[in-house]
């Protein structure tokens, strides 16, 4: 929902299911599941509704049997705020030698092993 306008400008409240997000917002990177130099206590404890992910790194890193194995990406990252993933889109183009497009999707060729 818009709570402000001004000119093009636009402040708003994103109402999603851990938690209203403000926006504009700044969104800490937890790029493979962690942020890097603090805890999700500590993210909490500074009011950080949302944590940022990215989908090809996260795949590849802890990868989709550990996530699974610990019960989701929530319960790996012991974070109960949001989590927006992004996805893959621009790995898909920067990673272009390392990935097969099809009708199902993208498969991408590990660079770490």
């Amino acid at each position: 929902r818009v709570i402000a306008e001004c000119n093009k400008a636009r402040a708003g409240d994103l109402r999603l299911p851990n938690g209203p997000v403000p926006t504009p917002i700044f969104m800490p990177v937890g790029t493979q599941g962690t942020v890097k130099g603090l805890t999700s206590l500590q993210l909490s404890n500074i009011g950080a509704p949302i944590i940022l992910g990215n989908t090809y790194h996260l795949g590849h890193r802890p990868g989709p049997s550990v996530l699974h194995e610990m019960g989701g990406l929530h319960k790996f990252m012991s974070w109960n705020g949001n989590i927006l993933t992004d996805s893959g889109g621009f790995q898909m183009v920067s990673l272009s030698k390392l990935s097969e497009v099809t009708e199902e999707g993208v498969k991408f060729e590990s660079p770490h092993d």
